[in-house]
């Protein structure tokens, strides 16, 4: 085998196994997206609901039992109506500061998106002239001229194809080590999320008890 040949396969062997270590970061990439969407989706439709869900029942009781049990002489009512209405306003805020985040994010989603369809776009053209060149073989008998190279120039160019597959390895090797840490942010966070959807259910059970058992302190 000759030195280029031998070069060849090395490259071949570099690329192929740099290909599988790519599709290996962006498929653990996806999935903590995935993982990600589902505890936001969790988390703001399902806990918050359910958390807002027991502020409005304990408004609800500690009203009654205001009305039944306090003077009226001081404003009680509408200090308790100022205490929640300060705590909604609070809420829109972060609302809306969260929503920022997730727009940026969705953006930074979408450029992604846009430069895996620029890589697709570079395979079709890359396949296209390919495929004429492959016209023009038959109609030549002879390579096109971009592809006579000497064999002191493909040497040259299998040494550079060789260097920047060391530099891509570089970076997948941060990119990996940062997704296995991402990985183990989220895990920590699906437990918190479950830790406080037990929170809420707990204070669930304590309002709806005061609100069953109302009638003892506003009759």
């Amino acid at each position: 085998m000759t030195e280029i040949h031998e070069k060849i396969e090395k490259n071949w062997a570099l690329l192929l196994n740099q290909r599988s270590q790519n599709y290996l970061v962006r498929s653990k990439i996806d999935q903590n997206i995935a993982i990600a969407n589902s505890n936001l989706s969790a988390s703001f439709m399902g806990n918050r609901q359910l958390a807002n869900h027991n502020t409005a029942d304990i408004k609800y009781n500690l009203t009654k039992i205001a009305e039944k049990n306090l003077k009226g002489t001081n404003s009680e009512i509408e200090n308790i109506e100022l205490v929640f209405l300060k705590h909604q306003q609070r809420l829109n805020k972060k609302l809306a500061e969260n929503s920022q985040g997730l727009m940026e994010a969705l953006e930074k989603l979408q450029l992604a998106h846009s430069r895996v369809m620029k890589t697709n776009e570079e395979i079709i053209k890359f396949n296209a002239s390919l495929i004429d060149s492959t016209s023009k073989i038959i109609q030549t008998n002879q390579l096109p001229q971009s592809m006579q190279l000497s064999d002191e120039s493909i040497v040259s160019e299998l040494e550079k194809i060789e260097m920047n597959t060391a530099i891509t390895n570089r970076k997948l090797e941060k990119l990996s080590a940062k997704v296995d840490e991402i990985s183990k942010v989220g895990d920590k966070l699906s437990v918190e999320l479950n830790l406080k959807r037990e929170k809420i259910k707990e204070n669930r059970d304590r309002v709806s008890s005061i609100r069953a058992d109302l009638s003892l302190w506003t009759e």
